[in-house]
């Protein structure tokens, strides 16, 4: 488990690195969701899936330890998400948008879940693993809230998913640079 974290820090700064870049996108670019409409939010969620996807893949299988293969499964449903949004934006967007949103829960969920077992599993061989737990309870919640169609409507959405992506973007940057500076730890362990 300790091996495994070690060979995530680059994967962990990538993925809260797009996060970050697609929670800005959202916020600060709205007429790119709200003017072109479904369009131009399927478009940039296909560019962040296929990315999160991507660089899950690559932490996973850069050291094949513990849960990569579950990683490597999260991973691989990100990348197949994202080009399927990327492949036809207006068909994914109009005809799956529920399924869409289902993907990303489940995402969320699993990768939350993974997050909390995993700071569990830590917390006597490392400090700060608190921000691996606080990054999965993120997570699991947006996921769960997803989940349950607690939003009403798809602008309500837009607003929340930024803020989701933001949080869980700077949780996962600090992760990494935290794993980081664990590596000293991890090696006596």
């Amino acid at each position: 488990m300790k091996s495994v974290l070690e060979q995530s820090s680059q994967a962990l700064v990538l993925r809260g690195a797009v996060a970050i870049i697609f929670a800005l996108l959202l916020m600060f670019v709205p007429g790119l969701t709200l003017a072109a409409g479904a369009f131009s939010f399927v478009f940039l969620f296909g560019v962040y899936a296929l990315a999160d996807g991507l660089s899950t893949i690559w932490g996973s299988v850069k050291k094949r330890e513990g849960h990569w293969v579950l990683l490597l499964l999260v991973g691989i449903v990100g990348v197949f998400v994202g080009l399927a949004a990327l492949a036809n934006p207006v068909v994914f967007g109009t005809l799956t948008l529920a399924i869409m949103i289902n993907l990303f829960a489940f995402k969320a969920i699993i990768g939350g879940g993974l997050e909390i077992i995993s700071a569990y599993r830590l917390r006597e061989e490392i400090d700060n693993e608190w921000l691996l737990g606080i990054s999965g309870f993120v997570s699991l919640v947006f996921g769960l809230m997803l989940l349950f169609n607690t939003f009403e409507t798809v602008a309500t959405l837009l607003l929340i998913v930024p803020f989701y992506l933001l949080v869980s973007g700077v949780m996962q940057i600090a992760l990494g640079f935290k794993v980081r500076s664990w590596k000293g730890d991890l090696a006596k362990g």
